[in-house]
């Protein structure tokens, strides 16, 4: 539902009680869900319903609702109430990978408005369901919206199955014998109201003639598609409702009269709370006529938008270093880092991204399928059915490019790397960029920041195997020198001799990148080592030794790549296609997560002659609910026998020379019970053991200068209004009082830096533990996914934007995670069968049963900014434009960018017998 075709539900939702106590209007609402689920669903499905029981999940003990069919065919129904946006209502995702379909209402719903938005809710996903099932792209344009074309149109879209939902359940409430006669008046007004906004009625009064009789036939139209699927108590409410307001009888007449009057000023006051702007950006996945790119298209369509983009960079990089000549420093807005986050893309804004990750996996497409990610049109202006065959297919590598490249191309755009340092009036970033081959290209640039530079850099560097772990653990080497330096401070200032010289040396050490065995021997070399730990408490003591710990896994880890070149990686060089096929027959994959899974595959897809082994913990259940793990396994380990689990824990890396003198990797773990020591040896190996938290590289340098000169930093988490997590903050007070803001968004976002944020403290905890809510595993997403941070970086261009229009209260800075978002006491026990409520008797339950183009000579020196195509009408789902809002319309800029040479192909706008992603 999003938010409801009634601007009188949307304000009832806008802010929330100054006193309101949040976790026991969640738990209220989820126990009011779950008591009014079976006559909610049987009212919503009518003959095609079966039953619906309550269950629990064995390892945390959610609970959850099976909902079954008439034919047997069962869903699984996930609710609950937590923090939402602004006149949000609610939110679904269906999973129709695994059959999980989740359902959020917001906590500020008021309960009277409850019963209605899970009908509208269980009857868009079962929609969603249906024709998923069928491999059925779903109806873009919905036809049940008053002024929606019509034309020749006939089928519904899963939103038009949600509102007759909430039809037939507004009907069999005024139908109810055992309602009070209230009401029962009460919902044959609500039913009538949402006529209007279905289009189901004229609004035209009938003396307008031509206006009026178009709206009738359009009425009629709507009404003739929705016959099939309204309860014959709605079929009979709406024939009799649905009527000119001249010809409804006096009550009928003055409710909806009424209603009309409170929906205008509900609008109003909606509108001014939300605060629309006028938007010039282009949706991204759309050729330069507003078409959509069929999907057959997208892999020619890639290439030609990266060379795009490249000619942007140079032009953007060659009017930085004119201005530069000609001014002193340029002075920008600065976002380092795209990916997903670019959904809150400002076009005047410097962006300075590497293009990595997605842009050089050489994988098949994200994991979700289309259904998984359907609300990437909401928050990003994209639409992954057209990218795909079938909704339940993955979104392809293609179309995550292109959107990207399209989204960074709407402003300035270096492809590059930036380094934030203190300059003499600011902050400044140390801008390199690269050249086509992803190379630095010609001097570094400066520029100075304007206003808080931002930074989404994507996911953190992964661990070494080896690494500490516990409530003392320390993850990767960077950390154990600061902990070591700042224990050597402590004894500094306590006048142990030696120990400002040790730190000394051991900070240049590791900023020049000297190895991690030069580390070790200035340790060594030093008398000052046992004394790092000495008179400590147990923890402190516990943490000094695995910092030496940590230092000795890196160097084994070292030494391995070193003798095995190519061999021994970490994930994300597989990820970022930095290996080549061939040079291992059987590789280990150290670490069975997300990342490890992913690495597995690509392995195995682009060398038909590689084994892989994965070997860690039990794979995160959110795995098992997306399209990529269940497909890889079937394939790759039950048909081809080429992969292979081994549950166990992984420790430092092992090398030995095999009969051929080559350098091979050792895995020695124990299983069964009682349990046996085993070896597993391969030629190949990579690290995929999760990531470490550290401040971003992107920052590193400035970090440095700060505490070199004796400052400070601290950080904050950043919340919009509506409690809705958008980055954290990262505050560098100089000695002198200066104070320099940095956000962090993105994926990022969501490691917390262990040194500004102490583990001990929890918070990241916490943290994953809101992600967790707001994203069940049966979603097969998380938090720092590709669809959940284009929703995030969205959100967060919408607070910046209102802040930076006076609103104080946009951003808010916090240290801790809103109470809202805790879970709350259940309110009742549940039972393992739902009671039925009043009404009929339910069924009974039944058993589950093109080439790309040559580089263009010469770059316009002053190039003219091609005109952004207006969206199309209806082009979008409900809210399509959220990715934008906020988003001032574009400013003429020094640095836009310029028009390719051979601008990406355009594409014929299909007939009707065709559309994007049906294929032919």
């Amino acid at each position: 539902m999003n938010r409801s075709t009634d601007p009188r539900m949307q304000a009832d939702v806008l802010a929330p009680e100054a006193d309101a106590d949040f976790l026991v209007q969640q738990a209220a609402l989820v126990a009011a869900a779950r008591s009014d689920s079976s006559r909610v669903a049987r009212s919503v499905m009518g003959e095609r319903f079966g039953a619906i029981q309550a269950e629990r999940t064995e390892r945390d003990n959610r609970e959850f609702f099976v909902l079954t069919d008439a034919q047997g065919k069962q869903m699984n129904l996930w609710l609950d109430a937590v923090p939402m946006p602004t006149g949000m209502i609610a939110n679904s995702v269906a999973n129709t990978t695994s059959n999980h379909y989740i359902v959020h209402v917001s906590d500020r719903l008021p309960s009277e408005h409850l019963t209605r938005v899970l009908a509208h809710e269980v009857g868009e996903l079962v929609a969603v369901r249906d024709r998923s099932s069928q491999g059925l792209t779903p109806v873009r344009e919905s036809l049940l919206e008053q002024g929606a074309d019509i034309s020749d149109r006939h089928e519904l879209s899963s939103q038009d199955h949600g509102r007759i939902g909430e039809l037939n359940w507004l009907a069999d409430r005024a139908a109810d014998p055992q309602l009070s006669g209230q009401e029962r008046a009460e919902a044959r007004f609500e039913l009538s109201a949402l006529l209007d906004h279905s289009g189901l009625r004229p609004v035209e009064a009938m003396t307008q003639g031509d206006g009026f009789r178009a709206q009738e036939q359009a009425a009629r139209r709507r009404f003739a598609a929705s016959a099939p699927f309204l309860s014959a108590e709605a079929a009979v409410l709406v024939d009799e409702l649905a009527r000119p307001i001249e010809q409804l009888d006096p009550a009928d007449a003055s409710a909806l009269q009424a209603s009309r009057d409170a929906a205008l000023v509900a609008q109003r006051q909606v509108e001014a709370f939300i605060g629309r702007r006028e938007m010039t950006m282009p949706m991204p996945g759309y050729a330069q006529n507003g078409v959509p790119y069929p999907r057959d298209s997208l892999e020619a369509a890639a290439p030609q938008w990266a060379e795009y983009r490249a000619q942007v960079s140079d032009h953007t990089v060659g009017t930085l270093q004119q201005e530069g000549t000609d001014k002193g420093l340029p002075r920008r807005q600065v976002v380092i880092g795209g990916g997903a986050s670019l959904a809150g893309r400002n076009p005047d804004a410097l962006l300075v991204d590497a293009v990595g990750r997605w842009h050089l996996d050489p994988g098949a497409g994200i994991v979700q399928s289309a259904d998984q990610d359907r609300d990437l049109r909401q928050w990003m202006g994209v639409d992954p059915y057209q990218a795909v065959a079938k909704p339940g297919e993955r979104v392809p590598i293609e179309a995550v490019r292109l959107w990207e490249d399209q989204l960074a191309t709407q402003g300035p755009v270096v492809n590059g790397h930036a380094q934030l340092r203190l300059g003499q009036d600011g902050l400044e970033a140390e801008v390199q960029p690269f050249d086509r081959d992803g190379n630095p290209s010609g001097a570094a640039l400066r520029v100075a920041c304007d206003g808080t530079p931002s930074i989404a850099t994507g996911l953190t560097p992964e661990v070494v195997p080896g690494m500490p772990r516990g409530a003392n653990g320390v993850e990767s080497r960077g950390e154990a020198v600061r902990l070591i330096s700042e224990r050597l401070r402590e004894l500094e200032s306590a006048g142990v001799t030696g120990a400002e010289e040790l730190r000394t040396r051991l900070t240049e050490a590791d900023r020049e990148g000297q190895d991690t065995a030069a580390l070790l021997k200035t340790l060594e070399s030093s008398a000052l080592k046992d004394a790092l730990a000495a008179g400590l408490a147990e923890g402190p003591a516990a943490r000094m030794e695995n910092c030496l710990t940590i230092l000795d896994a890196t160097q084994k880890w070292e030494s391995a790549r070193e003798a095995a070149p190519g061999r021994a990686l970490m994930g994300d060089e597989v990820a970022e296609n930095r290996f080549r096929p061939g040079d291992a027959k059987h590789w280990i994959v150290a670490g069975s997560g997300g990342t490890g899974v992913a690495n597995a595959e690509i392995i195995l897809k682009n060398d038909p002659d590689a084994r892989v082994t994965i070997i860690g913990g039990a794979p995160p259940a959110a795995l098992t609910h997306q399209v990529q793990f269940p497909a890889m396994r079937k394939l790759y380990e039950a048909s081809e026998g080429r992969l292979t689990f081994v549950e166990a824990r992984v420790g430092a890396i092992e090398t030995f020379e095999d009969e051929n003198g080559q350098t091979s990797f050792r895995v020695p773990y124990t299983e069964g019970d009682p349990p046996q020591r085993k070896e597993l040896r391969g030629d190949g190996y990579v690290a995929s053991l999760g990531r470490t938290n550290p401040l971003p590289s992107a920052v590193q340098t400035l970090a440095n200068e700060v505490r070199d000169q004796g400052g400070q930093i601290s950080g904050d988490l950043l919340f919009d209004k509506d409690d809705q997590y958008i980055g954290y903050g990262l505050t560098f007070r100089t000695k002198d009082g200066q104070e320099h803001r940095v956000d962090v968004d993105g994926a990022a976002s969501w490691q917390l830096p262990r040194e500004i944020f102490p583990p001990e403290e929890g918070l990241q905890g916490r943290l994953n533990e809101m992600g967790g809510r707001a994203l069940p595993a049966e979603t097969g997403n998380a938090a720092p996914g590709f669809s959940p941070i284009a929703r995030q970086s969205a959100l967060k261009a919408r607070a910046v934007a209102a802040e930076q229009a006076g609103d104080a209260n946009a951003v808010q800075r916090r240290t801790e995670i809103p109470d809202r978002w805790k879970r709350p006491e259940p309110a009742a026990e549940s039972t393992s069968d739902l009671a039925p409520s009043p009404g009929p008797e339910p069924a009974p339950t039944l058993a589950p049963t093109a080439p790309q183009r040559e580089p263009a000579a010469e770059i316009p020196k002053q190039p003219a900014t091609p005109p952004a195509p207006k969206p199309a009408p209806g082009r979008g789902a409900p809210d399509a434009h959220l990715w934008q809002m906020g988003v001032p319309a574009r400013k003429s800029s020094s640095t836009a960018p310029t028009q390719p040479q051979q601008p990406p192909p355009d594409q014929q706008r299909p007939g009707p017998s065709r559309g994007p992603g049906l294929g032919d």
